[in-house]
């Protein structure tokens, strides 16, 4: 809808209408902010609200000559054509026009996705059905992941309370700040331990390394990855985990800072699993750029440009992306190519 509404229209109000009678999964607040993400990309596109109002009131209020609303359905038509008539009733300047969903989002709405939630494996389900930031929200609304931590705390051999560790992170990776290195990161990442699982010689040592990879996150400050390192340290260790691992799992984190080609295995797999990124599908490689620009929002457009570029040209200058042979059969090729794009992008 607002894809093809900032295409048909000089601007665009998308406007959310606060019933006080009706009880909402996510804040009005957080609603605005799941928005604004989600339309950043559209110049002409506004975000606003109001509050028990007519709707065609309100695009009154604002001086609207349209109200653009979609039709799912035969259902959703009939109820739209009535209420059409009805605001033509009360503010005939303002017209009603309708646009239908492509086909493969022609049976998705709030409800649907919602009644995703809670099976075995229901995080992987969800996502093609909503903008990443939803997701993100989504995740830690409803304790993504929580079963898979609660695994892997028991496989280690890990003592105490694994949810209290778990919801540490999930409010760690759930800080507002972040719109890259946040959950949905994690879920991503988690993935492609899975596809290389049965060739990783310390899946455990990988996995836990990459849920504290990304703890501590400020872009302002630095040394976040030994602060992650200590983190994973602290908890580890308090829950009686064996020294061995928890030097490893603290080595690997280190390893994501990304000053050096890892040596070793496990280092190679999670370094290019944390890398994976770079060779994903040009649109989801692109939201990256604009998610990593906005967590540096505060450095000033030269600047950032120029320490972007010199951050990505570094990884392009490799004789290999990627260190193993399973990543970079996967991604070497598509990474150069989103590598290359954006260097030029920022350097125009």
């Amino acid at each position: 809808m607002i894809e093809e509404g900032a295409k048909l229209f000089d601007g665009l109000v998308v406007a959310i209408g606060v019933n006080p009678d009706k009880k909402y999964s996510f804040s009005l607040d957080e609603r605005l902010e799941m928005l604004r993400k989600s339309t950043r990309a559209f110049s002409n596109v506004k975000v606003a609200s109001f509050e028990n109002e007519y709707l065609v009131n309100y695009a009154d209020s604002i001086g609207a000559q349209y109200m653009l609303r979609g039709i799912r359905s035969e259902a959703d038509f009939d109820y739209e054509r009535r209420m059409r008539n009805i605001n033509a009733d009360f503010k005939p300047n303002i017209a009603t026009p309708f646009l239908m969903p492509p086909r493969e989002l022609a049976e998705v709405s709030s409800s649907f996705v919602k009644g995703l939630v809670g099976p075995n494996g229901w995080e992987n389900f969800i996502e093609e059905y909503v903008p990443r930031n939803v997701y993100n929200k989504v995740l830690i609304k409803n304790k993504g992941l929580q079963k898979r931590w609660n695994a892997l705390w028991n496989s280690i051999g890990a003592k105490g309370n694994p949810p209290e560790a778990y919801h540490e992170l999930l409010s760690l990776y759930g800080e507002p700040s972040r719109t890259y290195h946040n959950f949905v990161h994690i879920a991503h990442l988690l993935r492609e331990v899975d596809s290389a699982r049965k060739i990783i010689e310390n899946p455990d040592h990988v996995e836990m390394a990459l849920w504290y990879h990304d703890a501590v996150y400020q872009s302002k400050l630095p040394g976040n990855e030994e602060k992650s390192a200590e983190l994973a340290q602290q908890r580890l260790g308090s829950a009686g985990v064996n020294n061995t691992f928890i030097d490893e799992v603290a080595s690997l984190v280190l390893a994501t800072k990304h000053q050096f080609i890892p040596q070793k295995k496990n280092e190679k797999y999670l370094v290019d699993i944390d890398l994976s990124i770079l060779g994903k599908p040009e649109a989801e490689f692109d939201e990256y750029e604009l998610d990593v620009r906005e967590e540096y929002s505060w450095v000033e457009d030269d600047d950032f440009k120029k320490g972007r570029s010199e951050i990505l040209s570094g990884f392009l200058q490799r004789d290999n992306i990627y260190s193993t042979d399973f990543f970079r059969g996967k991604y070497e090729e598509s990474a150069r190519k989103n590598l290359q794009r954006s260097i030029e992008k920022l350097n125009s």
